[in-house]
């Protein structure tokens, strides 16, 4: 039986790009400063052999845009980002799994 933890991996990694792409892409700009601090970080667990992706920004305002308070209505760039990321699910896993991609 075939491992495909490497094609699993990229394709993890492939997504969270696709993530981190969209939020930028959708995220208010008055400043931009915003939108130059969303980052992608991944992670390897050694144990696992395993890829993890955490987007996220470290501006102190950014919740307040993500979820509205301070009398801000919503306006959330990084779960539209993760909700792109996981509609594209399927095709990705698709994609590298058949080898098409690396």
């Amino acid at each position: 039986m075939k491992d495909y933890t490497t094609e699993i991996n990229a394709a993890i990694r492939t997504l969270g790009s696709i993530a981190l792409d969209e939020s930028k892409r959708v995220c208010p700009v008055r400043t931009g400063r915003l939108k130059r601090s969303i980052a992608l970080r991944t992670q390897h667990d050694r144990a696992r052999n395993s890829d993890t992706c955490v987007i996220g920004t470290d501006v102190p305002y950014a919740p307040d845009v993500e979820f509205g308070g301070r009398g801000r209505r919503p306006k959330p760039f990084l779960e539209t980002g993760l909700e792109t990321a996981r509609k594209s699910v399927p095709v990705i896993f698709s994609l590298f799994m058949k080898g098409e991609r690396r």
